[in-house]
């Protein structure tokens, strides 16, 4: 195992989830639809369906999952949609409020963590700080990687299906820009909505009520909220995951 891959585990280990509420909404369910959106290497959705499967409802599981950076691995995700028949289609696309051409930046050594068009952790404390404490020698121009990506809005895309039951979100600092390309996708299947909000510390309430108000307008209520506990107290950046349930699926 690499060292990417032992640091990319050790935050997910200590990273929020939701899985045991989002299973306890949909334990019943014979089929499953997952929209996932910054798949990274697909342990959200891998997480739940494994969580789900243990109710024994589950007959079919449907995967629609976006993530413009085709250096990752997809062996892992793409093992398991194999052996549990999951029905899975990735795309290469960034998601956000319009189509368009956009630089993409990543920050190599931590690809989890700042991959996004708006890649707000980059030249931030989070990111000095890591440098000195694990890659003191290493260079500034070897920590990023940037690449021109096709993005698009996903009320653009057809995926002729009748049903989402969990949109998740987690772009690094770009999810309003995703839910405002979305409008029409949340309102004809309203999904359940796990949304990370990534900020600066000074700007995160502004970020997050402007989510917030966004939500509330299309029938959205906040349930759940925890923080992320990798942006520690000597960032400058703060990371939560909020969970939304539509009115109307109450």
């Amino acid at each position: 195992m690499s060292y990417k891959q032992i640091l990319y585990n050790l935050a997910s280990m200590i990273s929020p989830n939701y899985q045991n509420e989002i299973s306890e909404v949909l334990k019943n369910n014979k089929k499953i639809c997952i929209f996932d959106v910054g798949f990274y290497q697909g342990d959200f959705s891998i997480n739940l369906i494994n969580k789900l499967s243990m109710y024994k409802n589950l007959e079919e599981i449907i995967v629609y999952s976006f993530d413009p950076n085709k250096n990752i691995d997809l062996s892992t995700f793409n093992d398991l949609s194999k052996n549990k028949n999951i029905q899975w289609k990735h795309y290469f696309y960034a998601l956000g409020d319009k189509n368009s051409i956009e630089t993409f930046t990543t920050i190599k050594h931590f690809p989890s963590s700042g991959s996004s068009i708006n890649n707000i952790l980059k030249d931030s404390l989070w990111i000095k700080t890591r440098k000195l404490l694990l890659f003191p020698f290493l260079k500034e121009n070897n920590l990023y990687e940037s690449f021109n990506v096709d993005q698009r809005k996903l009320d653009s895309i057809e995926f002729g299906i009748d049903s989402v039951d969990i949109l998740k979100i987690d772009v690094e600092g770009y999810s309003y820009e995703v839910l405002k390309g979305s409008v029409e996708f949340l309102t004809k299947y309203n999904p359940i909505i796990q949304v990370e909000i990534l900020a600066k510390k000074n700007q995160f309430n502004e970020s997050k009520v402007k989510i917030c108000n966004f939500l509330n307008d299309i029938n959205y209520e906040l349930k759940l909220e925890k923080k992320h506990l990798t942006t520690h107290i000597f960032s400058d950046v703060t990371c939560r995951d909020l969970l939304f349930i539509n009115k109307n699926s109450e």
